[in-house]
């Protein structure tokens, strides 16, 4: 990992859905569901398309004078790497809502996860590097508070065909994210138009925080004709049918994210809430079981209780909760550090000496 930045998320609500899709290796779904006319009454064309690795002549000029065509590519990676930070590429703070095409993020010099990574694309490719988006899967996240289920998309650089000094392979990830994911997370390399849509959907998650739901929509259906095989498009679209009070719209999209995935959790919970609503309390249940049993095996889930019941007070709930996170996943230093604050409120110093130094032994690890 090179450099780190935070990550733009996409996300999905435990909010409803309606009516069965079949999804064949082309997504069909009913017409009405990327039309608009169900929600504002009107045909509703899709957001303006735009290419997010589209090169300024700035952009070439930077690649030209600073990077070089050196015939080692390990070279042009480093000469690359060294500009950006020289030149304050990394130097502003994360903006969640900046999600920026390369060339906006060449010239703000700020920017999201998604837009750091077009901009390095962009970058290394006009170098000759071969880089890719990667698509790294994490768990979901649980907001105890909110009731809401957030998957957090965390995508980064591959970079094949370059070996540094004393490395022992000749592919390297490029990371503009806070929080490294877990060494054993699922990596996929994925479409220039899965990252697209990726693009999309997070600006259509900025217009939907701003209620203004007209754009976020022509955003979602841009993501979804750009890539209709990203659940992630179809959950967020399930989100909006459902905040606007169209369930049955909101279910067949659900069930399309299904389709895709069958082990998507959002779509999953999302889909038991919003049959939950219509009476449809058996499926419901049947589909909530199925969460359930996600959470049970899932540490970050029990991390998200612990964390809940140390913001009420219940220190010794919030043990209890952080033990079964670990017991679930015993190498992960943020639960020991956090255990160790909980020890401390209990005032049990043992336990706080053995977790603080458990944290320090497995982050050494993942340095």
């Amino acid at each position: 990992m090179i450099t780190r930045l935070p990550l733009a998320f996409a996300l999905a609500a435990l909010i409803s859905g309606c009516a069965a899709v079949d999804v064949t290796p082309q997504v069909r779904y009913a017409p009405e569901v990327l039309d608009g006319t169900g929600l504002f009454g009107h045909f509703v064309e899709p957001a303006p398309e735009q290419n997010p690795l589209a090169m300024s002549p700035q952009m070439r000029k930077f690649v030209a004078e600073e990077v070089g065509s050196s015939s080692f590519p390990h070279r042009r990676f480093r000469r690359l790497m060294n500009k950006l930070e020289k030149q304050g590429f990394f130097a502003n703070p994360y903006d969640q809502s900046a999600t920026f095409s390369a060339a906006q993020t060449f010239e703000s010099k700020k920017g999201n996860c998604i837009a750091y990574t077009n901009l390095f694309i962009a970058l290394a490719r006009e170098a000759n590097l071969d880089a890719r988006y990667q698509k790294v899967h994490v768990p979901p996240k649980w907001e105890m508070s909110s009731g809401l289920l957030l998957r957090v998309n965390h995508i980064n650089v591959y970079v094949g065909g370059v070996r540094l000094p004393a490395a022992t392979s000749d592919e390297i990830n490029v990371d503009f994210n806070s929080v490294r994911p877990a060494d054993d997370s699922r990596k996929e390399i994925i479409s220039d138009a899965h990252a697209a849509s990726m693009f999309y959907a997070n600006l259509a998650i900025d217009h939907m925080r701003e209620a203004d739901y007209e754009r976020a929509f022509a955003y979602l259906k841009r993501a979804a004709l750009t890539s209709g095989r990203n659940p992630d498009v179809w959950t967020n679209l399930g989100a909006l049918y459902s905040t606007l009070g169209h369930e049955d719209f909101a279910e067949q999209a659900y069930r399309v994210a299904r389709r895709i995935d069958d082990k998507d959790q959002a779509a999953i919970a999302g889909l038991a809430k919003v049959l939950r609503k219509q009476g449809r309390t058996g499926e419901a249940e049947a589909l909530a079981a199925l969460v359930i049993s996600y959470q049970r095996v899932n540490p970050y889930y029990h991390y998200a209780i612990a964390e809940q019941a140390y913001s009420e007070g219940a220190f010794d709930q919030a043990l209890i909760a952080i033990n079964r996170a670990i017991k679930l996943k015993r190498r992960n230093p943020q639960f020991y550090a956090f255990r160790a604050a909980t020890a401390q409120q209990l005032g049990d110093h043992r336990l706080f000496t053995k977790s603080v130094r458990l944290q320090h032994r497995f982050s050494k690890n993942e340095s």
